[in-house]
């Protein structure tokens, strides 16, 4: 009787970060994840995709807010989707540690091969007040919220009286003058100039300002030297769209009334929006790989990790060799084309072939300038004005992830044509660091083992905190009663909950986020003080 092969099980494949890498990863592992060969797992913190690339029509009304993000269910399939925040990564066990949103429970993942897919965050400590004041279009929440505090700030420049604050709330600085800040800013001297028409019959486009601070001795260095003519073009048009250049000069600092720029110069605004300087995650710094000199990882010319047999890397998290030298640009077509690259060289590791180099060389670039013009290139051949937008608007429609969201934006944007922008302001409620919860008897607030993320102070009722024994036994801690908190111990001394807390009867508290709690100690001294000197109770 002849003897079964033993059913070999599929590479399990684990992949951080639910942006391009990942997208063309699936994509290039569908097959092979259907026939059962690899198991992969995407892991985000957010359950959808954000395209980027249309921010700017989002901030000025010109498509909706929705139509930039895509479900991650949706574009992820077949692969598995794990929406959990990345705590750890140990790559000796081969395990990632997430943890979820709701109260910080925590998962394990096991992995055969690890893909770093994690992008850029924004680099808060650049300047003085950059967390403080300015806004960012990073993240998709960021992009909304800039969007409200724009037309915010419209309706409040046409009902005030001071022209001096009017053109305070009038004035924009963008903050780098690259393809995302010159898009930002393009789009945003058209959008004035349209609803001083109609919708702001009180205000004048001249009541507007919009300044660009960059570092560089010319803007769009993504175009770098290799195309000078559409440089110029692109400044000379935007110049005349009204927009001031700051060249060769940084932003200093940011307050709530100013922006202070090299050169001692101070710019009255009440809007900085921040277009440049990222930083990189930092959980790249938690592994023992190597890492270049700005710290990305570094992978050799098949997308692994030096030193590591099981770490593969593509993205903005990678220094991936470019085919011509030198490494690859930060830029969404690298990673697109970099998780393809992995994903087919991880099959044919698993397949035990031989591993490929990267080949891609890139495509081009392309900038919008607003008034339906860009200026762009494909592999070297230059464009611009009008043709140059309608290639840099038919190459993203391209790259959206889903036939859904192209549908719904080319709808936008007919809609659009004949109704105009959409200037609702939904505003959204601001995320307090105290807040009003309430509990039923039983029910546990903190559980021993858990991260703290707050401190609890009671206002109602009564609590009971208890410590479970090595032999199970529950021991009797404390009764805690209105005027005591507890929860403190796991923020203060950056440890897990020391004991359970559950209601005795119904009741009322206060919760204090850890930052805030943080923040609270080291502003008022004996505040921090006497938390810290009392009895552990969670």
């Amino acid at each position: 009787m002849a003897t079964q092969e033993p059913v070999k099980k599929p590479t399990r494949i684990v992949c951080l970060g639910g942006g391009w890498v990942a997208i063309y990863l699936v994509k290039s592992l569908r097959g092979a994840i259907k026939r059962g060969e690899v198991e992969l797992t995407i892991v985000s913190r957010e359950n959808f995709h954000t395209f980027h690339g249309f921010i700017p029509e989002m901030l000025v009304g010109r498509i909706q807010p929705q139509q930039l993000v895509t479900p991650a269910r949706w574009v992820f399939q077949p692969a598995h989707f794990h929406n959990a925040e990345i705590e750890s990564i140990d790559t000796g066990a081969r395990t990632i540690v997430t943890s979820r949103a709701i109260d910080g429970r925590q998962y394990v993942l096991e992995y055969d091969q690890l893909v770093l897919g994690l992008g850029c965050v924004d680099d808060l400590s650049r300047f003085p007040g950059l967390a403080e004041h300015t806004l960012r279009i990073k993240t998709y929440w960021d992009c909304v919220k800039a969007r409200s505090h724009v037309l915010s700030l419209m309706e409040m420049a046409e009902l005030e009286s001071d022209p001096e604050e009017r053109r305070r709330l009038l004035t924009f600085v963008c903050v780098g003058g690259n393809f995302g800040g010159i898009e930002v800013a393009a789009e945003l001297a058209n959008y004035f100039q349209v609803l001083v028409k109609r919708e702001f019959p009180r205000l004048r486009r001249e009541d507007f300002r919009i300044v660009v601070v960059h570092s560089g001795k010319e803007i769009l260095p993504e175009l770098g030297e290799s195309q000078p003519r559409l440089v110029k073009y692109a400044r000379e048009f935007l110049s005349r769209s009204g927009i001031e250049f700051r060249l060769n000069t940084r932003l200093i600092a940011a307050t709530a009334q100013e922006a202070l720029i090299s050169g001692d110069e101070r710019i009255p605004t009440r809007t900085i929006l921040s277009c440049a300087g990222s930083a990189f995650s930092p959980l790249l710094e938690s592994l023992p790989l190597q890492r270049d000199e700005r710290g990305r990882m570094k992978v050799d010319a098949t997308g692994r990790v030096v030193g590591s047999d099981s770490v593969w890397a593509a993205g903005d998290c990678a220094a991936m060799p470019h085919p011509k030298g030198g490494t690859c640009a930060m830029i969404a077509t690298n990673a697109m084309f970099g998780g393809k690259h992995v994903g087919q060289n991880l099959l044919r590791a698993v397949r035990g072939k031989v591993l490929k180099p990267f080949s891609f060389s890139g495509i081009g670039e392309g900038c919008s300038i607003g008034h339906r013009r860009a200026v762009a290139h494909v592999k070297g051949i230059p464009m611009w004005g009008i043709p140059g937008w309608i290639a840099w608007r038919a190459t993203f429609m391209v790259f959206i992830p889903s036939w859904d969201r192209k549908f719904r934006i080319l709808m936008d944007w007919i809609l659009t044509a004949f109704s105009g922008r959409d200037i609702a302001n939904i505003r959204m409620n601001e995320p307090f660091g105290v807040r009003k919860q309430m509990y039923e008897p039983g029910q546990v607030i903190v559980r021993e083992g858990d991260v703290g993320q707050q401190m609890f102070v009671i206002s109602e009722g009564e609590v009971e905190v208890v410590h479970t024994a090595a032999d199970g036994t529950e021991q009797h801690l404390a009764t805690l009663r209105p005027g005591q908190h507890f929860g403190e111990v796991a923020i203060f001394n950056h440890k897990r909950r020391t004991a359970t807390v559950r209601a005795k009867t119904r009741v009322r508290l206060l919760s204090l986020g850890g930052n805030e709690a943080l923040n609270l100690s080291e502003a008022i001294q004996p505040f921090g003080e006497r938390i810290r000197a009392l009895p552990a109770s969670g």
